[in-house]
């Protein structure tokens, strides 16, 4: 891996300044570099408030619709975060200024006298049409259309300052050729999915996925093991929060999995090979792996190049499948996390002997219905405690200048979850309870004597003499003898 080298300068104890030598890999630099490279994959935030998954390719056209087409390799290089504006049809990208919120003020102007029909608009729609082609020519710039709009409105100068500056965010969404890239990260990607595509992520919201993050307890340097049927939604979060310091095991169904939303989050390789993954119908220990034969040196010298590629690349998949066999069998995982299509109490039955002692258990479902009989069965087991079901709330806000408040409208709901840590049963002895040389019994019986001895001293009673003693154990060692222990564990009287 390539390396680069810094300097840190110290002027502790001398003018001349210490070099220290600081050592950086090129995967820290990926991470942390905020510009977009080519070949990664970006968000496209536009206008009109849809998003748009694109992967820039070097010499590439990406075409945004309505508002225009530009090039990639305009945008390569670039910040993210900054919004930029198409400006000709040559596809040239700028920088545009981030629109501040100004300060609305008070009016006594109402919409009570407003007539709202499209008489009120003196551009007909094929003038208007024709300001929408200079912009796509790139002879005339986004505002001076709106402005040349709004100087046309004829009853613009009625509305509140509410109505204005809704009507000229209307105006910007349809008119405006500005869009700003976004890195894609799990909460970005989680709103994309949740909001373009739910049925692919199990119609999981962020919030949900925040609190099973939360509820795993996922850390760096961690063991975990989970069952993703969102695509690898789940396992991304879980990778991402760890960093690619620990251990994923991922079971899926099918001989290969479909963590198709890791591939967006541009993780670098040694979060990657962070990830293990193993079939659902290879975890039954009394199944054997499939062994690699290697080719002796002959054999491989004789091979041609493809076959050469070929065989190494076998050969790597042989060594990966043995680790993550190795890794799953050996258990003590940290924490086990369940978003399958099977039924849950399945899943936990065959996948919790694999977990280390208290350790969390979290597990989702869009219906409560499912989770009952996997909480039912767990409350009644005694190797889990705090079974819990619950289910996040989300509500989105408006916040404005003198406009805040509550959306109109939000989703119905993010999903449920089932939450316990396994514990590990200590059993019970009850041969220890009724033994006779049960060290706490003979101490209270010896305190009781002790008790009777001194009560007898100060009542004035005469002690017992040397004789009397030994009746007395007699008579204890009788009372012992009568209890019997069976082998389940009951007492029993003899006769």
């Amino acid at each position: 891996m390539a390396t680069t080298k810094g300097v840190t300068p110290t002027t502790v104890g001398s003018t001349k300044p210490t070099v220290v030598p600081v050592t950086t890999t090129t995967d820290d630099i990926e991470e942390d570099f905020p510009h977009i490279r080519e070949n990664q994959y970006v968000l496209i935030h536009m206008p009109s408030g849809n998003v748009k998954m694109v992967n820039l390719k070097p010499k590439s056209q990406v075409s945004l619709g309505k508002f225009g087409t530009f090039s990639s390799n305009n945008l390569i290089d670039k910040p993210f975060g900054l919004s930029y504006e198409i400006y000709d049809q040559k596809g040239n990208i700028r920088p545009v200024r981030n629109w501040a919120l100004a300060t609305v003020e008070e009016t006594n102007a109402n919409n009570q006298n407003i007539l709202d029909t499209a008489g009120v608009q003196k551009l007909t729609h094929e003038e208007v049409e024709k300001l929408k082609q200079e912009g796509l020519k790139g002879n005339m710039k986004h505002d001076d259309i709106i402005n040349k709009i709004i100087e046309s409105h004829s009853e613009f100068d009625k509305k509140t300052e509410y109505s204005k500056a809704k009507y000229i965010q209307r105006k910007r969404k349809k008119f405006m050729k500005v869009f700003t890239p976004v890195r894609p990260t799990l909460y970005s990607l989680a709103q994309f999915f949740f909001n373009k595509n739910p049925d692919k992520i199990r119609n999981m919201r962020v919030d949900t996925l925040s609190q099973i993050i939360s509820l795993a307890n996922i850390h760096a340097n961690s063991k975990m093991l989970v069952v993703d049927d969102t695509q690898g939604l789940i396992v991304s979060a879980m990778a991402e929060r760890m960093g690619g310091y620990g251990k994923i095991v991922g079971i899926h169904d099918g001989d290969h999995q479909n963590y198709d939303v890791m591939r967006y989050m541009n993780f670098s390789k040694r979060i990657l090979e962070s990830v293990h993954t193993i079939p659902l119908a290879k975890i039954d220990p009394n199944e054997s792996e499939e062994e690699f034969v290697p080719r002796s040196e002959e054999e491989i010298a004789a091979m041609s190049e493809a076959e050469l590629r070929g065989y190494e690349r076998r050969q790597k998949v042989a060594a990966s499948k043995a680790e993550t066999r190795k890794l799953f069998f050996d258990g003590k995982f940290d924490g086990l996390i369940i978003s399958s299509q099977y039924t849950p109490e399945t899943v936990i039955k065959k996948l919790v002997p694999y977990l280390s002692g208290s350790r969390r258990i979290v597990v989702y479902s869009h219906s409560k219905e499912v989770l009952l009989e996997a909480a039912h069965y767990m409350r009644k087991s005694t190797e889990f405690l705090a079974v819990d079901i619950t289910e996040s709330s989300l509500r989105q806000y408006q916040v404005l200048p003198g406009r805040t408040h509550p959306e109109m409208t939000t989703s119905a709901g993010g999903g449920y979850l089932l939450s316990a840590i396994k514990i590990i049963d200590c059993p019970f002895d009850m041969s220890q309870v009724y033994s006779e040389n049960n060290a706490r019994r003979k101490k209270r019986r010896n305190e009781k004597e002790q008790k009777k001895l001194s009560e007898k001293k100060s009542s004035g009673e005469k002690e017992e003499t040397s004789e009397e003693k030994p009746v007395i154990e007699e008579e204890e060692q009788k009372k012992s003898e009568k209890m019997d222990i069976t082998e389940d564990g009951e007492s029993t009287t003899t006769a």
